[in-house]
């Protein structure tokens, strides 16, 4: 009786163990597919930081990536609460199964119904019984415990995603309506690391809406560095950066600013989707027909409408289907969508051959019509049509000479010499 009891009992709980452990490997599965596009995810913005920064985004993508994160914990605390409730209940049913069995065992015995051979026999044969069950339980362990890891590795990532900033979004500062002038009020900027070192001594220049203005210089002489601080990557070390005459950059609300900024780099920032979700990036509540509108401005909507899925296609990691002149493309069509008071173009054409450069540039040239662009230069040929030009000296000496391209390239200095060895054409 005894050992049928026990057969029966093995036979339940097993079944009970594959049917707890089929809903939790699906569970586990669930939680795994989900981390596995997160984690992707991730790294495509990562990889696009600079496009988030200068977009204003950043609140758009943390609570992106808060969800996405929620709904891996989500199915992973499935799985632990499923795995908890097999461990507690195995491990109940076991315990409460042994005193009952010699109960019964004693009961037999002192009733004399059961011999001094037989209660030996019965009780080697349970005990074998009751140890596979608590070696099953065993078993559960190490996956527990991978979940677990699983678990604080996510929140580990959680930690990396969530640093604490140098520069903050003053989301209560003031939010201006349109940008018609910025002012560099005596500023200085050195890197937090090595004050010692001034990269843009004290500086004062004004930038107005409807004028272009360029800065070319050496490596290290702090070009990319006056982006920097218009799109306030950095804050400056002294002075202040003043918008439209009045307003200190740091008091106002950075979205609202930079919705007023478009921003064209050397490396197009393409992220994980279609074209329609990349450039809806500058401005979310775009339709589809302003899309296209932008796009055939860029002249990239007939290539998108070669493709199978026109506008709906998956561009993949950093856009890897597009050449670099499609690249470009891509990303003036967003800024032509988002329609900025202000065009900054970080040496936007550099990685690219002198035919594409001159596709490109002509595209940029309309796009910077009637609005105050900003434009740190590569090549001298890009920028010969620009009202101001600024020559930034090595070794953070700043503004060496200014004036526009007819006039530098007749003085004496730094210009002059970049002009005549053919350099930066």
């Amino acid at each position: 009786m005894i050992a049928t009891l026990a057969l029966v009992y093995l036979l339940i709980a097993n079944l009970f163990c594959v049917g707890f452990f089929i809903d939790m490997r699906r569970k586990l599965i669930l939680a795994f597919d989900i981390k596995r596009d997160t984690d992707a995810d991730m790294t495509d913005r990562i990889n696009n930081i600079s496009l988030i920064k200068a977009s204003g985004t950043e609140e758009f993508e943390i609570k992106r990536l808060e969800e996405q994160n929620k709904n891996y914990e989500d199915g992973l605390t499935k799985f632990t609460h499923s795995s908890a409730l097999l461990n507690t209940c195995l491990t109940f049913v076991i315990q409460l199964l042994i005193p009952i069995i010699f109960i019964i065992i004693a009961v037999q015995y002192l009733s004399n119904t059961q011999s001094s051979n037989s209660l030996g026999a019965n009780i080697a044969l349970i005990f074998p019984l009751l140890s596979t069950l608590i070696g099953g339980i065993a078993i559960l362990l190490p996956s527990l415990r991978s979940a677990t890891a699983a678990s604080n590795a996510a929140n580990r990532i959680s930690e990396l995603t969530d640093p604490k900033p140098l520069i903050h979004s003053n989301l209560k500062g003031y939010k201006i309506d349109k940008i018609n002038s910025i002012v560099f009020d005596n500023i200085t900027f050195s890197y937090p690391k090595k004050p010692e070192r001034i990269v843009i001594p004290p500086t004062y220049l004004t930038f107005e809406k409807g004028k272009s203005y360029a800065f070319v210089g050496q490596t290290g002489s702090g070009k990319t560095t006056i982006a920097k601080l218009l799109l306030r990557f950095y804050s400056p070390t002294q002075g202040k950066i003043l918008i439209n005459n009045e307003h200190n950059l740091n008091r106002i609300n950075l979205p609202a600013y930079l919705d007023h900024i478009g921003y064209v780099e050397q490396e197009p920032q393409i992220l994980y989707g279609t074209f329609l979700e990349n450039i809806k990036y500058s401005k979310f509540d775009a339709t589809d027909e302003e899309v296209i509108e932008a796009c055939k401005k860029a002249e990239l909507h007939d290539f998108i409408m070669s493709l199978p899925d026109q506008y709906h296609t998956v561009l993949g990691q950093r856009g890897f289907i597009l050449s670099g002149g499609q690249k470009q493309r891509l990303v003036i069509a967003r800024v032509f969508l988002k329609d900025p008071d202000v065009v900054i173009l970080d040496e936007a054409t550099s990685a690219l051959d002198n035919v594409v450069e001159k596709e490109i540039q002509d595209k940029l040239e309309e796009l910077i019509k009637g609005r105050m662009c900003i434009t740190i230069a590569h090549r001298l040929t890009t920028i010969k049509n620009v009202d101001h030009i600024y020559v930034l000296g090595a070794n953070g000496s700043g503004i060496v000479q200014s004036g526009t391209f007819d006039e530098l390239k007749k003085q004496p200095g730094h210009f002059r010499n970049l002009y005549e060895a053919g350099l930066m054409e």
